[in-house]
């Protein structure tokens, strides 16, 4: 038997090392938060309730199933796509964002002070990360290597299914073994504007203004669209296609830092 291709061992050392930092970065995080700031780990626990709530039980089902019904017509009009896209930025800030806000309201029973909310970020984006990011992964990974081990010409196939399947399977095997990275540097700059959204939303209830909640869905979507958008946009190809929405992801996470230790300091001075 003729396996269809063949994955490296640099491949799998790179997919290896960035599922252990997207599974481990988030927790590391979150236990230098609970010992320097003396915060609990009950609040990463909120941030993770809310996230499996509104993202992995409600959301991310309804976006796949919708998708899937919608594959030939994004396939085949840009419009289509572009409106998708903008479809999926909005809904995952109004998900992510109200549901931040429903935490607070009704999962917090004490202060909702600046180092709960950073806490309780980290949770939020620690299960995505977890989750989602790491998770899947390991996924891919293990099901490339079982591909890898397999002939095509004896799966019950079409010769045109097969002829897509190694097409498909050739392209995977093209690409850079550092692609698996790209990943968990994602994860390093996605996990501090996690935390930025989770402390802009706290100001909902700090400083007793709603419109925070409204910049957050709005800080959330643009992000979103931004890093999602800008390669189908200017139709990059190849590397250009990877690094730069990661370039957009850098800066967000970057700004973010600013917004946290901003808030942070308007929160100590009150």
């Amino acid at each position: 038997m003729e396996p269809t291709f063949q994955i490296g061992s640099g491949r799998v050392a790179a997919t290896i090392v960035a599922v252990l930092f997207e599974a481990l970065f988030p927790l590391a995080a979150a236990w230098f938060v609970s010992r320097r700031l003396r915060v609990s780990w009950r609040y990463f626990a909120y941030g993770a309730i809310i996230f499996l709530l509104f993202q992995l039980i409600t959301r991310v089902p309804l976006v796949l199933a919708i998708q899937r019904a919608l594959a030939p017509q994004l396939q085949a009009s840009r419009p289509l796509l572009f409106s998708w896209l903008a479809a999926l930025a909005l809904t995952a800030g109004l998900a992510e964002e109200i549901g931040r806000y429903v935490g607070y309201r009704w999962l917090f029973r004490e202060e909702k002070t600046w180092s709960r909310a950073v806490m309780y970020g980290l949770g939020h984006g620690g299960l995505e990360s977890i989750v989602l990011v790491a998770g899947l992964t390991l996924l891919g990974l293990i099901n490339l290597l079982a591909l890898s081990a397999v002939d095509l010409a004896t799966l019950p196939l079409t010769d045109d299914q097969r002829e897509l399947a190694r097409q498909q399977l050739a392209a995977i095997a093209a690409q850079p073994d550092w692609l698996p990275l790209v990943g968990a540097w994602e994860r390093l700059w996605t996990l501090p504007f996690h935390v930025a959204l989770s402390v802009m939303v706290a100001q909902v209830f700090r400083r007793r203004q709603i419109w925070w909640l409204w910049v957050a869905i709005a800080t959330h979507t643009l992000v979103n669209l931004l890093a999602v958008g800008v390669a189908p946009a200017f139709m990059l190809q190849g590397t250009a296609a990877i690094l730069i929405p990661e370039v957009i992801v850098t800066l967000a996470g970057t700004a973010s830092l600013w917004v946290i230790w901003r808030l942070r300091e308007r929160d100590v001075a009150r």
